[in-house]
């Protein structure tokens, strides 16, 4: 399995805690998995001023 490692800016940890915890989410690349596989087509649609 090829894996890739990121870095969570210590700023937004709170809140990823935060999600964790009243989600069940077991881990931080769980939480990231999650929310690109559920989520990442909306926000380059979002970034790209939603003309794509």
């Amino acid at each position: 399995m090829n894996q890739k490692r990121i870095v969570l800016d210590q700023k937004y940890i709170p809140r990823a805690e935060e999600i964790i915890n009243q989600t069940g989410i077991n881990t931080y690349s769980q939480l990231f998995t999650i929310l690109l596989v559920n989520y990442g087509d909306t926000l380059v649609k979002s970034l790209r001023g939603g003309n794509e």
